[in-house]
């Protein structure tokens, strides 16, 4: 009876560690026991309009023209495990076709859950942070040609439906 009872009391003592240990890993990575929505915002600093497709692997946000001045939105929730959230989007003007990866999880963090993002001329992603530091990056326009061609192919025939 006494070894049931010591086995036992072994079991509920792993379980309840197991328990605390998961908790405090799922807070730790997420800042708090719900994981929150990071907010992603792109401004159009140019002084042309923009048309911009941003989407997941499983999320497509759509495409949307925007105008000099104007921004655009879109929200969802980062990986609170593997930290492999990574947003894309392509950036159509004329004369010009871009990629870039708005929100990558592994590269960046975003203040408070929100990322804030400006095009700016002549034509470079720039984020700004909550003290107004301005980071700008280069396009990831490193895909080869044809995948290239396709993505241009797919953006048009989107923006004429």
């Amino acid at each position: 009876m006494t070894l049931l009872s010591v086995n036992k009391s072994v079991l509920q003592i792993s379980l309840v560690t197991l328990f605390v240990t998961l908790q405090m890993m799922f807070g730790v990575v997420c800042g708090d026991l719900i994981p929150s929505k990071t907010r992603v915002t792109i401004t159009n600093k140019m002084t042309v309009p923009m048309t911009i497709h941003c989407k997941d692997k499983h999320n497509d946000d759509g495409v949307y023209t925007l105008q000099p001045g104007e921004s655009h939105r879109f929200q969802f929730y980062p990986n609170p495990f593997f930290r492999r959230s990574l947003w894309f989007c392509s950036f159509q003007w004329t004369g010009a076709f871009h990629h870039f990866d708005i929100y990558d999880q592994k590269r960046n963090e975003c203040d408070y859950h929100k990322c804030f993002w400006e095009i700016r001329e002549p034509g470079v992603p720039c984020r700004i942070n909550y003290n107004d530091d301005v980071f700008c990056y280069p396009w990831n326009d490193n895909h080869n040609n044809a995948t290239l061609e396709a993505l241009k192919d797919s953006e048009v025939n989107n923006t004429l439906r």
